[in-house]
């Protein structure tokens, strides 16, 4: 699993009485040694916490004093993230008479006397935050509280809060729960704390933390549902229902995505990609056609290779998806076959080791598979499949056929769009067999599937929020990134004469047809002679036309990737008309 930290707060969670028991300790021992990377998130001070080094000697990161003090064991190095509260304010609070306890970065005391607290608060003009937990009361400098603290400690530490359990139990517990990947209270947490978490156990205390170590390191989780917030939009029914996915599905397992030129695959491992950026995933694109370069508009989000600049050596990349939150589309379109394989798997054994140390990228999208890891395998092959083992790894393909059989057998999930070739449907028959009941009606439908209607199957065990099964219609979610607005005026309108496209036989003789609109364009796509056709793709003029004169850049990629697949006959004209149609819905659906 992709949770590979836990972060925990420490009274009423790990300790009982203020003790820690011997069998917690074994069991936190245990973790550290299989890989799990612990976090102490306490309100206590970092003083009190010296004279017991185990905690030292065990955990990466201690945020103590409720997020105020950071301390990293292996640097022995403190932090205050927050500053220190002011000089005033603190002459103020001693001079009140209350029960005061001193850390390095707050001020604390107990109930009754935070009226006191807020009363030199508000004569000084603030200055602090107040946090209470159980009883206690904890004057902090501006910004400090425990999610805080952490999400300092995993910035420095070089890792994300989507990888994090937190645990805890209490009111001050609060901000670490809603910042983690997955919220978990033991038994005895307080009510408020119990309905904000994801999963409450049935044991308290430290008893509880070791059955949920048990279930981390079993690569099992605790029964929970996904946040409302944390859904993934995958579209909506006809009825205006959503359609979600969970991401861990995606996250933690292995998804294949296949589907005719121009049926609307490559649209949906976009929108899959960007609706996992906007839950702060990390994502890393291998894009061989240039497929993904709009993701460059979406925050954080960086396009290496392509037409403008070579893609960087392999170390570079690792260190930028290292020391960075930043996503990264691999454009290959540049490069032969063999450049790709050699480079995606030097990429591959770099990003090996950082998911292991990491636990990032989270989500690594392969598009046109085919190409990487042919049915007789290979070392690439190897590869992608020690990935698998992990999960967290997309597919993209048009021709299944084509991939190496023991890809397929690892996927756990499948979004299929329109198969128009009968050999793409045959190779999914044993494993739709396995995966659906009504195998027969699905592989039927496959090859007539409209837009807008995809086969779903996600069986794996650990999704807590699954989508309907089987051929689903929808609209597919609106994609985040911006799109072309202006070309909706040329869809149907006619441009004028001199920017119209004219058709020429395989001669270069005008042969009277001429299209005036995106409308017409499609229309003659299926009418002209397959040697006008050719022709036109031989010299450019289509790709030119569409990119110089309607600015549609993207329609124009799609040209050129059917121009390079040497198609011949009715396949080449089938292939425009599906890349054609598809590009035309998508604006006709935006306009």
């Amino acid at each position: 699993m992709h949770l590979n930290i836990l972060a925990c707060d420490l009274d009423g969670t790990l300790a009982v009485g203020g003790e820690v028991a011997a069998e917690t300790w074994a069991m936190l021992r245990r973790a550290k040694e299989n890989g799990l990377v612990i976090i102490l998130a306490t309100g206590r001070t970092l003083d009190s916490l010296s004279a017991e080094g185990l905690y030292a000697e065990l955990c990466e990161a201690i945020v103590a004093e409720n997020g105020a003090v950071v301390y990293f064991p292996r640097r022995d190095r403190v932090e205050l993230p927050f500053g220190h509260l002011s000089p005033v304010l603190l002459n103020r609070l001693e001079g009140l008479g209350v029960p005061l306890g001193r850390g390095i970065a707050i001020v604390a005391t107990r109930v009754p006397y935070d009226e006191a607290v807020l009363q030199v608060l508000r004569e000084v003009g603030g200055g602090a935050t107040i946090e209470f937990n159980r009883g206690a009361v904890m004057v902090l400098p501006p910004g400090a509280t425990k999610g805080t603290g952490l999400h300092y400690a995993l910035h420095e530490l070089g890792y994300s809060p989507r990888n994090v359990v937190a645990c805890g139990d209490a009111e001050n517990d609060r901000s670490l729960l809603e910042m983690a990947e997955l919220a978990v209270a033991v038994a005895n947490a307080t009510p408020n704390i119990q309905a904000l978490a994801d999963a409450v156990l049935p044991q308290t205390n430290g008893a509880g933390v070791r059955a949920l170590i048990e279930d981390l390191l079993a690569g099992r989780l605790p029964p929970h549902q996904p946040r409302p917030d944390r859904h993934l939009l995958l579209g909506h029914r006809i009825k205006g229902t959503p359609v979600h996915l969970d991401p861990f599905a995606l996250v933690d397992g292995n998804l294949g995505i296949f589907g005719a030129s121009g049926s609307g695959k490559s649209w949906l491992a976009g929108l899959l990609a960007e609706e996992l950026l906007k839950l702060g995933y990390q994502a890393c694109i291998i894009d061989p056609e240039g497929d993904y370069r709009g993701l460059r508009a979406f925050p954080h989000s960086l396009v290496l290779g392509g037409p403008e600049t070579r893609l960087p050596p392999v170390v570079d990349v690792i260190t930028l998806s290292e020391y960075s939150d930043i996503n990264l589309v691999l454009d290959l379109s540049l490069y032969t076959v063999a450049e790709r394989t050699a480079y995606v798997a030097e990429l591959l054994r770099g990003l090996r080791s950082l998911r292991i140390r990491r636990g990032r990228p989270h989500w690594f999208l392969v598009d046109e598979i085919q190409s990487f890891c042919p049915p007789e395998g290979g070392e690439l092959t190897d590869l992608v499949l020690d990935m698998m083992q992990a999960g967290g790894l997309g597919i993209v393909s048009y021709r299944p056929s084509q991939v190496a059989p023991a890809l397929l057998e690892m996927l756990d999930h499948w979004l299929l769009t329109r198969l128009s070739l009968p050999e793409e449907v045959a190779v999914l028959e044993s494993f739709l067999a396995r995966e659906d009941g009504n195998k027969s009606a699905i592989l039927t439908q496959l090859p007539t599937l409209p837009q807008g209607q995809v086969y779903l199957s996600f069986h794996d065990g650990k999704c807590r929020l699954k989508p309907p099964e089987g051929i689903v219609a929808f609209c597919i979610g609106p994609r985040a990134i911006p799109h072309i607005r202006h070309l909706h005026k040329y869809l149907r309108e006619p441009l004028p004469e001199p920017k119209r496209f004219y058709f020429c036989d395989s001669s270069g003789r005008y042969l009277g047809r001429v299209a005036a609109s995106l409308w017409e364009f499609r229309e003659a796509l299926d009418e002209l002679p397959v040697d006008s056709l050719q022709y036109h793709l031989q010299r450019g003029d289509l790709e030119r036309w569409l990119r110089d004169v309607l600015h549609d850049e993207e329609l124009s990629r799609r040209v050129g990737k059917v121009s390079r697949r040497n198609l011949q006959g009715e396949s080449l004209r089938q292939a425009l008309l599906d890349v054609a149609i598809s590009r035309f819905e998508e604006l006709d659906n935006l306009a």
